[in-house]
């Protein structure tokens, strides 16, 4: 099989000479370009996203006016063409608009106040070209062309990890600072969270995933406190973890730490940048299609299962009190005049909101747990497609061996944290 995506295979018809000269020609804003050559690949390996298809597209092209030549490569990030659950959920919801937003106008104006304070930080690819009609399309910077990459087959190591949360602590500090600033309407506004609201193509995902984690839960004698223990639960988690997505809304911006959190904050949202010694010197976050102003919970925790490798994840609480220590840093270098955010508050927001800590457990982590590690090589026999969106194909997740020993470890844990009550 592919390493690639099925739907990627194939570029939409419309990404075509014609569509790439009116890029360009916008793009470029010196008089009308002519495309000489162009080449349209996946941009993606199976894996690394789910919300979109993308394409790198490598272009040479002429100003007509003096007949200088050019050459650029970017990423054209739109929906799939296939009918599908995937096709469906993005016409359904407003992650593109979502992330024209942030991209275009959110994410610059917080790297020019990091810029400011003495923290030149890149937060994002940038971006050429977006549109919502006739079709929705997103074109960014090929950040591979600055030496970016995905890391694949391997865990992230404690050097790396602790520079993912340097620089989320720089946007969530920044977001925080808008949030209560005179311009707050800037972040509050983001309000589409993955959970902010009922997405109908995707009403059986929570249902069939806390019937497959129930299931493993009874299935294993050594796990029967922990059954009943969620079992009573169950009924809270869906909307428990929807509150805490609309907390802004719902809390009247008061009571928690609210910050623009990623939304969808994983190992293969992030790419790095390696020195000729291969010792990594920054790192980039990317797609921010789910981008949201709510408690800083929702990233710190998805982090938790979507970043951490499993000898991590036991020293997760050493690592939320390094991010959380940086984010302070960045709120003073900013010279913010609020009362400062205290730890003990980001505790307790932990376990006011473990409802969402189960939903990723039994949701979201079965359907990655060591997808986000292994080579394109060993990804290639994978249909994440399916394995989201088929039920019995979702279920066998559950059953594999490296989740069952994940939950020997962690609910043990979680049981004596409170995060079972």
């Amino acid at each position: 099989m592919s390493s690639y995506n099925s739907d990627e295979l194939e570029a939409p018809a419309w990404i075509n000479q014609e569509f790439l000269q009116e890029v360009l020609t916008k793009y470029e804003n010196k008089g009308k370009v002519e495309i000489i050559n162009h080449d349209l690949k996946p941009a993606s390996m199976k894996g690394d996203h789910y919300a979109s298809v993308m394409f790198r597209c490598k272009v040479e092209y002429r100003f007509v006016e003096n007949a200088s030549f050019k050459s650029m490569s970017f990423i054209i990030k739109t929906l799939p063409m296939q009918e599908g659950m995937k096709r469906e959920m993005l016409m359904e919801t407003t992650f593109f608009e979502n992330e024209i937003a942030m991209i275009s106008d959110m994410l610059p104006k917080i790297e020019e106040i990091l810029k400011d304070c003495g923290e030149a930080t890149k937060m994002a690819a940038g971006i050429i070209y977006h549109s919502l009609q006739p079709h929705k399309v997103i074109i960014l910077e090929d950040l591979c062309e600055s030496g970016y990459d995905t890391i694949r087959g391997r865990h992230l190591t404690e050097f790396e990890i602790k520079a993912v949360y340097r620089k989320l602590a720089k946007l969530h500090a920044v977001s925080y600072m808008l949030g209560q600033s005179d311009s707050a309407e800037l972040v509050t506004k983001f309000q589409d969270g993955f959970l902010s609201s009922s997405v109908p193509s995707l009403k059986d995902i929570f249902p069939n995933g806390m019937k497959n984690f129930l299931n493993v839960l009874s299935s294993n004698d050594e796990f029967a406190i922990y059954y009943e223990r969620v079992k009573e639960m169950q009924g809270d988690i869906e909307q428990a973890s929807k509150n805490l997505f609309n907390a802004y809304t719902l809390n009247r911006g008061q009571g928690d730490i609210f910050v623009l959190n990623h939304g969808d904050f994983h190992m293969k949202n992030l790419m790095f940048k390696f020195n000729a010694d291969n010792v990594m010197e920054d790192m980039v976050m990317v797609d921010y299609q789910l981008s949201c102003f709510a408690p800083s919970t929702i990233d710190l925790v998805y982090s938790q299962y979507m970043l951490l490798s499993p000898e991590f994840r036991r020293r997760r609480h050493e690592f939320m009190l390094y991010y959380f220590t940086e984010f302070l840093k960045i709120l003073k270098k900013l010279q913010f005049l609020g009362e400062m955010p205290k730890y003990s508050q980001f505790q307790i927001a932990n376990l006011k909101y473990r409802h969402f800590t189960l939903y990723v457990l039994a949701i979201i982590f079965p359907l990655v747990l060591d997808n986000f590690t292994k080579t394109a090589e060993e990804l290639k026999d994978e249909d994440f497609n399916e394995m989201i969106e088929n039920p019995d194909v979702n279920a066998s997740n559950y059953m594999r061996p490296v989740f069952i020993e994940e939950m020997r470890e962690m609910m043990p844990i979680l049981l004596r944290e409170g995060y079972l009550d």
